[in-house]
């Protein structure tokens, strides 16, 4: 596989794998075994639909769409949990539009049949949702709040089987809550309640006070984070308690809280992120696989459309390293983490809103080689073909290499030449007076972690087709591309015919930095390295017996 920036071609190490598309506004994802068939599935939720993606080859490669749940609902918000306890996965639902929680009895444990069940009557705005054992009680109990007055509730799950609930406010509270999750803060045995309210600008938890869900007492985490959308909890500092971190949207930023005390009673605030334009939603979990807790985030705004996860460098939450997972996820509103190709490795899931777009991310492809072709050139005359040229930047152990082929018929273009491993001459590799053209670009490393870097490829040949040269008919000091430069430097030069030249680099005072004594070198077309040199304006000087030509270059960080 390959990834492309503007300007560059280098090996994909991060490999985007679609889910789901052409979705009506898809605003959350999750995932589970919902077929039971031992791989992880896919549950996703837009304007006017919930639906799940079956993993049908194991790898996320390969996806089958079942519709759960279709109608006016706006923002529905899926997830999944065994909530009748008969050992197969169901869905919750918080229908906003409608105002309605409810469930999905994955009735064959297949994810063919379903049966829908009321959990609580009318909620006004319902939104956010989650399911955890509130009562301690052994089954599966329901906590979700509203969109439209907060309002925190959770319904007990009485008879286990999902069929008898009973409801209980946690907080009579005004605005919007946009995110309920549900972990113990404070390490006493007790699931409590975390709560992102966007309106009154605040990161909360509820304690459990008894255990049961009958007393609760609220605790502010935070009172100013500005439009908070998304709430999540972890062992962040691995010290063995739970801290608890946050999307802000009108903020930008991604925040943890330490529990300093391990009571909940006393945070701390450490920025991951606090210029993450348009934070809308955070995850955490070991994306590296280092034992340590990292962060992901998504963010929606007009100069951000971002999945990103944040490298936990030092294990304690104070020092973090970006990594971009997608900078083009149009409108990135929901991030997951789960491992969906089955490799023993995390992997990134997100929906995107503005792209109608569920997709996965292999945070780990492992190629050691990605080929690109390019599409077939019509030259428009019968040339003689003069030379293939091209920029790269090579970082020890890896390697770019180039095949072509022409043909006069584009239909059959015929067998790729050898692999050129040097830019060359292309007399006598291809067939002259053909009219079509192609390469082929192979990128290589020996370090998975390391890539070369194609900037520029170019093809010349002679329109008239004389005939009469196998390369440059003239010595050539070809101008450097790109140009500034960034990494190690490359110089292009032609020979007529075999024979010594030489190169040397100034810097602007006129001092000589490199010196390449004079070798000899075939005919054609070829690249000498000059390796690396710290930004500034320098002049290349190429000596080949009487003739001599500079070119002038800079080279930035």
């Amino acid at each position: 596989m390959w990834d492309a920036d503007p300007g560059s071609v280098t090996i994909a190490t991060i490999v985007e794998h679609p889910i789901g598309s052409s979705l009506d506004g898809p605003t959350r994802v999750r995932s589970s075994d919902i077929d039971g068939d031992g791989d992880i599935d896919v549950l996703g939720s837009a304007y006017s639909e919930i639906s799940w993606w079956e993993n049908l080859d194991g790898l996320g490669v390969t996806w089958n769409r079942h519709m759960l749940y279709s109608g006016l609902l706006i923002y529905p918000q899926g997830e999944c949990s065994d909530i009748d306890g008969d050992g197969s996965m169901d869905v919750l639902g918080a229908l906003c539009l409608s105002d309605l929680i409810v469930w999905w009895d994955n009735v064959d444990g297949l994810g063919t049949s379903w049966v829908e069940h009321s959990i609580g009557g009318y909620f006004y705005g319902a939104y956010a949702i989650y399911s955890a054992d509130i009562d301690g009680d052994g089954d599966v109990d329901v906590v979700a709040a509203s969109a439209s007055y907060g309002h925190p509730t959770w319904w007990e799950n009485v008879d286990g089987l999902g069929t008898f609930w009973i409801e209980h406010t946690i907080e009579e509270v005004g605005g919007c809550n946009r995110s309920i999750y549900a972990d113990d803060i404070n390490g006493d045995g007790c699931v409590d309640v975390l709560g992102g309210h966007s309106s009154n600008d605040e990161i909360v938890w509820w304690e459990n006070v008894d255990g049961l869900g009958t007393t609760w007492i609220k605790r502010i985490i935070d009172g100013s984070f500005d439009s908070a959308r998304s709430v999540h909890s972890n062992d962040v500092d691995g010290d063995g308690d739970i801290d608890v971190l946050g999307a802000a949207y009108g903020a930008d930023e991604i925040i943890w809280w330490e529990n300093a005390d391990g009571a909940g009673t006393n945070w701390i605030e450490h920025p991951v992120d606090a210029e993450f334009d348009g934070a809308l939603s955070v995850y955490s979990d070991d994306l590296d696989g280092d034992g340590d807790i990292d962060v992901l985030g998504a963010a929606a705004a007009i100069s951000t459309d971002d999945i990103v996860w944040w490298e936990n460098s030092d294990g304690s939450g104070t020092s973090w390293i970006e990594h971009i997972v997608d900078a083009d996820f149009m409108s990135a509103d929901c991030v997951y983490s789960d491992d969906l190709d089955g490799d023993g490795e995390t992997d990134v899931l997100g929906a995107a809103e503005g792209d109608d777009m569920i997709s996965w991310w292999d945070l780990h492809a492992d190629f050691d080689s990605a080929s690109l072709e390019s599409s077939i050139l019509y030259i428009g005359c019968d040339p003689d073909w003069g030379s293939l040229l091209w920029t790269a930047q090579n970082p020890p152990g890896t390697a770019v290499s180039f095949q072509v082929r022409a043909s006069d018929d584009y239909t059959q273009m015929g067998a790729w030449s050898d692999t050129l491993t040097v830019p060359c001459s292309l007399h006598g590799v291809l067939a002259d007076n053909a009219s079509y053209i192609q390469y082929r670009a192979i990128l290589t490393t020996a370090d998975p972690d390391t890539t070369p870097t194609l900037l520029d490829v170019t093809v010349t040949w002679d329109p008239l087709g004389t005939g009469e040269g196998e390369g440059p008919a003239t010595l050539e000091l070809l101008p450097f591309s790109p140009n500034p430069i960034s990494g190690p430097i490359a110089v292009s030069f032609g020979l007529p015919s075999a024979m010594m030249a030489g190169f040397s680099v100034f810097d602007v005072s006129g001092r000589v930095v490199v010196q390449k004594p004079a070798a000899e070198y075939p005919a054609g077309y070829q690249q000498n390295q000059l390796g690396e040199l710290p930004p500034g304006i320098y002049i290349c000087r190429m000596s080949a017996g009487s003739f001599t030509a500079t070119q002038r270059f800079a080279v930035v960080e």
